[in-house]
This record gives structure tokens, sequence and C-alpha cells, in this order.
């Protein structure tokens, strides 16, 4: 694994990145979803990608505890969570790993999440799993560096 990024600043190549990102990041705006749970979501989704990139940004500038961040591989099992996010932990689970005895997402997961968030935050999750794989591409092959300001991630 590089330390440096495979690319240098993808927006010089592709300049509606950065309007494509400022669009998908107001998925939430108005904060129908708590933030943690859209941390929670986010860092869990870079467990499951194996991403560096997802996961580290997370511990950086959570609100959240480094007690149920560090909880999040094993959400499951873990009491640090309220059923809300076990819900959107789930989904965002499902959406992200193959079932190769299924489909993904099903009608019983989708019941079950709707007994603990409404029908406006279901949508807004899907609007945060789509942000998420907006990026997922731009990580995975382009590698920001982690830990540094957002000016300096792309700089090689």
């Amino acid at each position: 694994m590089s330390i440096k990024p495979r690319i240098e600043n993808p927006v010089q190549y592709l300049p509606v990145v950065n309007e494509i990102a400022a669009a998908v990041n107001k998925v939430n705006a108005d904060g129908v979803l708590p933030a943690t749970t859209v941390g929670l979501v986010q860092l869990r989704v870079g467990q499951l990608l194996g991403d560096s990139y997802f996961t580290a940004r997370h511990f950086a500038g959570s609100e959240d505890t480094a007690e149920r961040l560090g909880a999040v591989a094993t959400w499951r099992t873990s009491p640090l969570f309220t059923d809300a996010e076990r819900a959107a932990l789930s989904l965002a689970e499902a959406v992200h790993t193959p079932n190769p005895a299924g489909e993904r997402v099903s009608d019983e997961l989708v019941d079950a999440a709707r007994k603990h968030l409404t029908e406006e935050e279901i949508v807004v999750l899907i609007g945060v799993l789509g942000q998420i794989g907006f990026f997922i591409p731009l990580a995975l092959i382009g590698s920001p560096k982690v830990g540094v300001a957002l000016h300096e991630q792309w700089v090689r």
C-alpha cells in the first residue's frame, strides 16, 4: 500500500468532481439522521471495503466516543448501539456485502428497519449510502492521503 496518492488531484482531469461531491454531501443537510449514525454507517462501510481512508477519517473528527467507534465492527453483539443505529448498520452491510444465498436487501430486512427508522430516515440513509458510493472509486483507486487536510490529500 502506498502512502502517496496514486493519482494527483482528480479535479484537474474531471472538474465536475467538486460539484458532484458538494451535491452528494448535502444528502443529510437537514439532519434527518443523527450525525453519529451517519458516521457509524460510513465507518462500517469503510471497514467492509478494507479502506483506510474511509475508516481513519471517522476517528479523527467524530463526535462519537472511541468506545463506540471501536465497536462498530462488532455492532451486532455490542450493547453500545441503539436500535435505530443497528437498523442503519444492518442496511449498510446488506448493501455492501454480497449474499450468495439470496438477495442482499430482503423485504424482511427493510421491514425490520422500519420498526426503528421512518420512511424519510430510510430514504436519507439510501442517499448516505449513495454518497459513500460516489467516493469509493476515488478512495480505492486514487488512494488519497489519510489524516491530512483536504487540500493535501491528493498531493504526491
